[in-house]
Formats: C-alpha cells, sequence, structure tokens
C-alpha cells in the first residue's frame, strides 16, 4: 500500500512546463516563445540544454525573515501532495526534488514552512478559508486547493490582490499568467495564483487513450494515428470514421451491450463533452477592455461543435455508460474498446499494469482549418489564494516567488522528462503527444464559473445528453438568468473589493 501511496503521489506533482493560452504583456511574443528564450538562456553555461539550474530568479540575495513562520493551507488530494512534499528523503527523485526544494526555500530565505493539509472535499476549499477570514485566523499565509472550490468564494470579499505581494515577478516563466488573466473577474486584480508551484495541470489535462494492440488487430499500423495527429489533422470527423469502423458484436446477441467491442467508451456522458466542445476552440465569454464580459452563445463554431459531438457519442460505435460503476477502464483494457473517454492523463498509474501497449492523444480539433489543438482541464486543478487578512505579506511573496522558481528549475524538469515522459508512457511518439498535449493547454471563463452562471459554460453537457443539436432553444432557456448571474458577478466583485 505505501508503495502504491508512492507511485500515486508522483502523479500528483505534474504542472506545466509553460505558460498556458496565449502571450501576456504586450510584448508581441507568445508566453512559450519568452520561456524558450529564457531556457536557452540558463542553460548557455551546460552542456544539457534542459538544464535550468543556472538560471538566478530576481529575488534580493540578502533575504533575510528571521526565522518566521510561513503558514500554508493545502489541500490533501492530488495537488496537495505537491505543496507538501515528503516528510524526508525517499529515494524517489521526484518526491526528493519536491523535498528539496521546499527546503532550499525554507534555508534561502530563513522562514519555517508550516504545512497545513486539509481533508475538505474539493467543492468546500473556499469556504473553509471563508471560515478562518472571517473569524480573523491569520495562521494561514497562503492556500493552494482544487479550482472549483476556491472559485466559489471569489466575490465574498476574502481573498488578497495577488498583484499587491512584493517580490512577485509575472515576466517569470514559472507563472502562468494567461491562465490567471483568463480566470479574473475585472482588469485590475488577480485574487488566484497559477503557476508551477501550484500543481498538477498536466495530471487533469483531459485526454484520449487508444488501445494500440485492439488497433493493430482490426485496423493496422498504430503510428497511422500518431502520424495524422502530429501532421495535425486529427479531427472530429476523422474520430468519427474510426469511431464507427471499429464495431462489432462480439456476444453475437444481435444488440448493442456493453460486451460489444466498440470504437470509443466513456462514462458519465455529461462531463465528458467538456473535453469535446474546448477541442474545438470555441469561446463562450468575451472581455471587454474595462474587463467586464459577455457571453457569446449561438455562433457557427458551436453549433457546428454540437453537431460533431452528438454524431461521436450517439452512433453504435460509441459506449456511453451511464450507471454509477465505470466500466470503460476494464473495457479499454480488455480491447473492448479502442479509444477511452473522460480521462485524464494522470490516470496512466491506473493503465500502468495494462498488457495491452496504449497510446496518448488530444482530443480532436473540430476540422482541419482549426489552427492548434486545445486541452481543457479537469476544474479541480490546483491553483492558489492570498487570504484577505494574510499577516506576513512580504514573506508570502518572497516564499511564493521562491517556490515556483524552484519548481521550475528542478521539480518540472526532474518530473516531466523522468516520470511522465520516460517512465508511463510506452513509446516515445507518446511522448510527443504528451508535449503536444501541455502546449495546448487552455480554459474558458463561463466553463471555470459555469456553477455561478446557470451553468451556463457546461451548455454542451446538457445538450449530448439530450442528444440534441439545438443550441439556440437551449441558450435561450438559461440564457436570461445567466447573463443576470453574470452581471451580478461582476458587480459582487466590484462591490467587495
Amino acid at each position: 500500500m505505501e508503495n502504491t501511496k508512492k507511485l500515486i503521489a508522483l502523479f500528483l506533482a505534474v504542472v506545466i512546463a509553460l505558460p498556458l493560452i496565449s502571450g501576456c504583456g504586450g510584448t508581441g511574443k507568445t508566453d512559450a516563445e519568452t520561456s524558450s528564450a529564457i531556457v536557452e538562456t540558463a542553460a548557455e553555461t551546460t552542456t544539457d540544454p534542459n538544464d535550468r539550474s543556472g538560471y538566478k530568479d530576481n529575488l534580493p540575495d540578502d533575504l533575510d525573515f528571521g526565522g518566521k513562520t510561513v503558514g500554508i493551507f493545502s489541500s490533501a488530494s492530488y495537488g496537495g501532495k505537491f505543496i507538501e512534499g515528503p516528510e524526508e528523503l525517499t529515494g524517489e527523485i521526484v518526491l526528493d526534488t519536491i523535498y528539496e526544494r521546499n527546503d532550499a526555500v525554507s534555508q534561502r530565505l530563513n522562514v519555517k514552512l508550516d504545512i497545513f493539509v486539509s481533508d475538505v472535499s474539493y467543492n468546500g476549499t473556499g469556504n473553509e478559508i471563508k471560515k478562518f477570514v472571517l473569524a480573523g485566523d491569520t495562521k494561514y499565509d497562503y492556500a493552494v486547493a482544487e479550482q472549483f472550490g476556491l472559485i466559489s468564494t471569489v466575490v465574498d470579499g476574502i481573498y488578497y490582490n495577488f498583484l499587491d505581494l512584493p517580490y512577485i515577478d509575472l515576466e517569470q516563466p514559472w507563472w502562468n499568467t494567461t491562465y490567471m488573466d483568463e480566470i479574473a473577474i475585472g482588469n485590475d486584480k488577480r485574487f488566484f495564483f497559477f503557476g508551477d508551484y501550484t500543481g498538477h495541470m498536466l495530471y487533469v489535462a483531459m485526454v484520449l487513450f487508444m488501445n494500440k494492440t485492439l488497433y493493430e488487430n482490426i485496423i493496422g499500423d498504430p503510428d497511422e494515428i500518431y502520424a495524422e495527429a502530429l501532421e495535425g489533422n486529427w479531427t472530429m470527423d476523422s474520430m468519427e470514421k474510426l469511431v464507427l469502423s471499429c464495431y462489432s458484436d462480439l456476444d453475437g446477441d444481435g444488440a448493442v451491450t456493453s460486451g460489444d467491442q466498440f470504437g470509443f467508451a466513456t462514462y458519465y456522458a455529461s462531463s465528458s463533452t467538456d473535453a469535446f466542445a474546448f477541442a474545438t476552440d470555441i469561446r463562450m465569454t468575451e472581455r471587454a477592455s474595462d474587463g467586464t464580459l459577455q457571453f457569446v452563445m449561438g455562433t457557427e463554431r458551436q453549433i457546428k461543435a454540437v453537431e460533431l459531438i452528438n454524431r461521436i457519442f450517439w452512433n453504435e460505435g460509441s459506449y456511453v455508460h451511464l450507471q454509477e460503476k465505470n466500466i470503460t477502464y476494464d473495457m479499454f483494457k480488455g480491447r473492448q474498446a479502442l479509444l477511452l473517454g473522460n480521462s485524464t492523463l494522470g490516470i496512466t498509474y491506473v493503465l500502468r499494469e495494462m498488457e495491452d501497449e496504449y497510446a496518448v492523444l488530444p482530443y480532436p480539433k473540430l476540422d482541419e482549418l482549426q489552427e492548434n489543438y486545445r486541452t481543457v482541464v479537469h476544474d479541480c486543478a490546483s491553483i492558489g489564494v492570498i487570504p484577505l487578512n494574510c499577516a506576513r505579506t512580504k514573506e508570502t511573496g518572497a516564499v511564493l516567488e521562491a517556490m515556483s522558481s524552484e519548481s521550475w528549475k528542478y521539480v518540472i524538469p526532474t518530473w516531466y522528462e523522468t516520470a511522465l515522459k520516460i517512465k508511463y508512457v510506452r513509446d516515445n511518439i507518446s511522448a510527443q503527444m504528451i508535449d503536444i498535449i501541455r502546449d495546448s493547454i487552455t480554459t474558458e471563463f463561463a466553463f471555470v464559473y459555469a456553477s455561478k452562471l446557470d451553468n451556463a459554460g457546461k451548455i454542451f453537457r446538457t445538450l449530448t445528453q439530450k442528444k440534441s443539436n439545438d443550441f439556440a432553444s437551449e441558450w435561450a432557456k438559461i440564457q436570461n438568468g445567466a447573463e443576470i448571474k453574470l452581471e451580478k458577478l461582476y458587480e459582487a466583485y466590484t462591490e467587495n473589493y
């Protein structure tokens, strides 16, 4: 059991090494270009082009906080392990690198890290922080927990503006500012911080798994799909054709049942659609120059996406499991499903003992005209917040900058290269797929705040469950309520901050 926990803990330490969505700061360069340039600079004095250890952050060399304690609130779930780390060296390279990062920051700044690991559920972390803010409890200087729970309390006036922290340098590659910008309500404040320190973004990236052995048995060389994806031609149409070609009535009963062979298997039809929808590069909101947002719904692209998703889900080549117990993993491992849906990259540890060879694929594009793949992340992704009553802002800013710097330089390369791309995937091309997935991660405001907006950002779930392509009618049902709540969301933000 202990070994299993350690293996799982490894997967908890994933985060994207490069910023996520697009460029920022008006420089004309993308975040990826800036980060790549920094990596090259860091490696100039080494023989390893991936070595970042020579890069220096901008924290003053003489910072010394006299042994003060910095309190950290962390979720006990996946991302929390990335913050906490082990209590001692374990002999496992990734865990030990996290331990060494925490120790290095503690010694460098002369601070004591008091990390509290909470067992509050993923949707309750925001309310937990709200409790100790309202009680005047200043024990915790920052918190890292699930996005879903923290987002729910953003308008309650309990978070400190991250932009006001000293020592934070958002021009550095360890901060994913475009993700932070996307989930911000206004232009002038950022209540959520996100970067290489906060956790397991790649772990919760939605991906497709393909049973290579099954593909080989019924179609041919699985490298064909790899080539299609690498060339940028992996689309909804091509997936639909592939799915349809794989159905076989294995049990011979003349009915489509779980005992048959399918091209695609997924469970929980509602959430399964999110990854498909946002892979088509749609937007549901747009932001004005003053930071206010409005819905953009019923576009031609959204309507086409709904039609394509329904075609993939509701044909004889797909098995959509609606029962409480998920059987699709067993179907996939047992060669009954070519493609496995509603899964994140982190479940590679579940497939680790799988006998058949498997591949990792991004979700398909809308069509070949779409420039890039898009990968949405689950809403349990880890982000960070500063409680409004943070009593040690100088220490907090310095610790977060140092933690992020150390994570970018040491933890991320160790995890990404030695654990994810070498240990837990079975061929070099799958590693290339992970690169594509990493660089395509995105999110959308309406999706992140769906629970506050009459679930407008999850309209594709409703349509797919109903097997309906009538986007306009479905939007008309919730439009008034969603728009009112979006306006109230901004009003509450303005009033409380």
